[in-house]
């Protein structure tokens, strides 16, 4: 469960999905705006512990049957995945790690990582699993409940502490492939930047120490992650041009070269425009008197969106369009050799009792949330919110009653249809609708609709595998929505005896797509438009902020 922040949700929806933002503005008082807000926040914050509580559940299955559940996705180490565990550096290298490992191995003592590693290992070994409160096992839509620090967690925390320390004592490089180093000429360091680094390196390596000597559950994890930034510094100091982790998420959304090749001319503008950030955040962090952690992820994680265009077009590979975060995770699956070891019976009692709470807790959060089409939707659960935040003030009251009294609220384009006839109503432009507007002022309006009104002349649109097959844009005019509708349905069903015919090779892909080009054009024939067309080598404008 996710909070995402407006100006996200608007690149998303009118930008990714190309769809226009229709929104309308309902006046309050400071006071009674921050009331309705909390209520949303709490009730956000209620359903994302209790979402976790269901992950819970899930994890402690994973570790308790991992040969019947998805072992490597659930049971993941985050920051292990940085790490190459077959490799070694020599001291002939620049991206060795050998110095500044024997350092940090100086400072803990020679005891220090065997007696820590036996003490994990005893750990382990004494790790069971145990009942869970009950206290965790009752949700309520207004209580929050106590996430247990269930032996699923508690197991793979410990074991994130002992690979951090058998990493430390082994060695062990930076993955190849979790790190970079840009070519562009502006990525070379002088001396006095590398004596900046070397002193970020050195606050970094004290922060590791008090990791180590802390009592965090997650300390392996955040061992892990600082420990891969300190290395990638020593690389960038012993070669004297910037190396960083990759930060993009496991799951990062990406197009084909074949798709990037389209839009060659978009990528190239993103990565001018990174540049441009990076060249005025770069002058910002080395003109403080040191560079803070903070900082330096911020510079980081653009450059990563920079370089990620560098390497998708100079080695005509894929691009990830979004997914750089401030802090690198590459996870590895947890190892077999360190699955916990449990007889038989500990295993099945242990089962059991997850089994139960999962068939519990599904039963209540159905029973909490239910989902029905015409009672139970988002619509109907958004006022339903808003009802049950009690903030005295007029303007809702209004709204309540109305929706209250309304048959059709329960429809989202009906409800925000009689809700925009009393309150001031604002139309926010798809991505398609602005190019558009931007094209017929700048050229001969005729020619500009005849290349744009479809799919296969259209400057602005390249066809994607996100959309359903299809001819014609049926969102400007209505009148046409029936005569262009018929068309794609003959272009969506082309494709389908197409799929019919290589099913056996594409494992009945253009047949999907075919159905789906029909499903989306069947609207248009009585005047209804669901289809936009969406962009998917769009990202998220990079600033220097």
């Amino acid at each position: 469960m996710v909070k995402q922040a407006s100006s996200s949700f608007d690149f998303q929806y009118r930008y990714l999905e190309n769809r226009t933002l229709y929104q309308t503005n309902i006046e309050l008082e400071p006071k009674q705006y921050a009331q309705l807000r909390d209520h949303f926040n709490l009730r956000f914050l209620l359903q994302k512990q209790q979402n976790s509580l269901l992950k819970e559940v899930q994890l402690n299955l994973a570790l308790l049957e991992p040969k019947s559940t998805d072992f490597s996705t659930l049971l993941a180490i985050r920051g292990a995945g940085l790490f190459s565990q077959n490799a070694y550096t020599t001291k002939t290298d620049l991206f060795n790690n050998q110095e500044i490992n024997a350092q940090i191995k100086s400072r803990l003592g020679s005891t220090f990582l065997t007696q820590k590693t036996i003490q994990l290992q005893q750990k382990l070994a004494k790790i069971k699993p145990q009942p869970w409160l009950e206290s965790a096992l009752h949700l309520s839509k207004n209580t929050f409940i106590s996430v247990p620090y269930s032996f699923a967690q508690q197991y793979i925390d410990t074991v994130s502490q002992l690979l951090f320390l058998q990493i430390l004592e082994n060695n062990s490089p930076l993955n190849k492939s979790s790190y970079f180093s840009p070519k562009h000429q502006l990525f070379s360091l002088s001396d006095v930047e590398i004596e900046k680094l070397a002193q970020l390196q050195a606050n970094l390596i004290d922060n590791l120490f008090s990791l180590l000597n802390s009592k965090r559950p997650d300390s392996g994890n955040a061992a892990l992650i600082l420990y891969a930034r300190i290395i990638s510094l020593s690389y960038s100091i012993n070669s004297g041009h910037w190396v960083f982790l990759d930060t993009y998420a496991d799951n990062s959304p990406s197009i084909t070269y074949a798709e990037v090749g389209a839009y060659k001319a978009a990528f190239k503008a993103q990565q001018q425009d990174a540049l441009s950030s990076i060249t005025e955040i770069k002058q910002q962090l080395f003109s403080q008197q040191a560079i803070t952690e903070k900082d330096y992820s911020h510079f980081e994680r653009l450059s990563n969106y920079y370089y990620e265009r560098e390497r998708g077009l100079n080695k005509r590979q894929e691009i990830r369009t979004s997914g750089e975060q401030r802090l690198p995770s590459k996870s590895a699956s947890l190892p077999i050799y360190l699955l916990p070891k449990l007889n038989a019976q500990e295993v099945e009692t242990a089962k059991t009792r997850i089994i139960n709470y999962q068939a519990n807790l599904t039963q209540q959060i159905q029973t909490l949330y239910p989902y029905d089409l015409f009672t139970h939707n988002c619509v109907t659960e958004i006022f339903s919110a808003i009802q049950n935040a009690q903030v005295n003030a007029v303007p809702l009251v209004n709204l309540l009653n109305g929706i209250n009294t309304d048959p059709t609220a329960f429809i989202p384009y009906l409800s925000f249809a009689n809700i925009a006839e009393q309150h001031s109503q604002q139309i926010l432009a798809s991505f398609r609708e602005q190019q558009l507007e931007k094209m017929y002022a700048q050229e001969n309006n005729l020619r500009v609709y005849l290349r744009e009104f479809n799919t296969l002349s259209a400057q602005d649109y390249k066809f994607n595998k996100l959309d359903a097959p299809f001819l014609l844009f049926t969102n400007e005019q209505v009148w046409s929505r029936p005569l262009f509708g018929t068309l794609n349905l003959i272009t969506a069903a082309s494709m389908g005896i197409y799929g019919s015919f290589i099913w056996p090779f594409d494992a009945g892909e253009n047949l999907k797509k075919s159905a789906m080009g029909i499903l989306m054009s069947l609207p248009e024939l009585a005047f209804f438009n669901i289809r936009k067309g969406t962009y998917k080598h769009l990202a998220f404008p990079v600033s220097a902020d």
